[in-house]
């Protein structure tokens, strides 16, 4: 079993550092600078592998030449993405600077005489995220992963149904469930089917029972609960620093769309804090 380093004061600290007994809500670059200053190296890059879905937003933008805003959280800028692509074009070779899936995606889009395929690269940088996420060693990323991974497949899978569009080169990787999903949708059945992917009834009643805020609450909630389980018996490791950044971007997520939802969510996840830390200590005492 791969040892877990345990961070008693940052995670004790933690609700007081981030939330300011919820008057204010720091952003998360601010956050991720005391993560920095608190964390082993190792546990701060497993960190970074939360954002990499931002960093894959962002290299499309910088790719397509959109306007579009900056996803601030990322790990990488825009000055590092022009260094790579000179880094490319640059006969002399050098070391890359950003990661081997997002290398490969820039050269075929430099080597690319039809420009670039928006859709098939936002597959294939999915796809290299979610790798480096598997391939990392941590069980509480590849859990989550597969978890939020499943999530997307089946709102691809809700839309395709509504366009009337094959979903098959925008569902992601090329495990089970993708590949039920995929057949489901062929099939033209509808979703009453013993799913590989043991959460996938509820998503799916979430999805078409609710409005769209509503059904965004759910599905947030949703997300917590798994977490909640996924980290029952963890209390002072990577993997509870991991699960509460997840749980903090949702958090803060609210608090923007709604300061009383936001605050309820906040509440609910201090008094869990609370009561890890608590259960922590009476297990040293025993």
């Amino acid at each position: 079993m791969r040892y877990k380093r345990r961070y008693y004061y940052f995670v004790a600290g933690l609700a007081d550092l981030l939330f300011d007994n919820g008057r204010n809500y720091p952003e998360m670059p601010d956050f991720r600078k005391e993560l920095q200053s608190h964390l082993h190296p190792d546990d701060y890059d497993l960190t970074s592998l939360l954002f990499l879905p931002d960093d894959n937003r962002n290299l499309i933008s910088f790719m397509s030449g959109s306007d579009e805003e900056w996803a601030v959280n990322g790990n990488f800028s825009r000055e590092q993405f022009e260094e790579q692509l000179r880094i490319l074009k640059s006969i002399l070779k050098e070391k890359d600077i950003l990661p081997g899936y997002m290398v490969s995606v820039m050269r075929d889009w430099q080597a690319s005489e039809d420009g670039l395929q928006i859709e098939a690269t936002r597959k294939k940088l999915a796809e290299g995220s979610i790798a480096m996420a598997h391939d990392s060693g941590n069980r509480f990323l590849r859990e989550w992963t597969k978890f939020d991974t499943d999530l997307q497949n089946i709102f691809t899978f809700i839309n395709s149904k509504l366009l009337k569009t094959d979903p098959d080169g925008h569902l992601v990787g090329n495990d089970p469930f993708r590949n039920e999903l995929l057949e489901l949708y062929r099939s033209g059945k509808d979703f009453s089917i013993s799913f590989e992917s043991e959460y996938a009834s509820s998503v799916f009643k979430i999805i078409v029972e609710n409005e769209f805020l509503e059904r965004e609450r759910k599905v947030d909630l949703l997300k917590w609960d798994f977490i909640d389980t996924a980290n029952f018996f963890e209390y002072f490791t990577i993997d509870l620093i991991l699960g509460y950044l997840i749980k903090y971007s949702i958090v803060l997520r609210w608090a923007r769309l709604d300061p009383v939802r936001g605050r309820e969510l906040l509440q609910r996840f201090l008094q869990e804090t609370e009561s890890k830390i608590l259960a922590e200590k009476m297990s040293e005492k025993e």
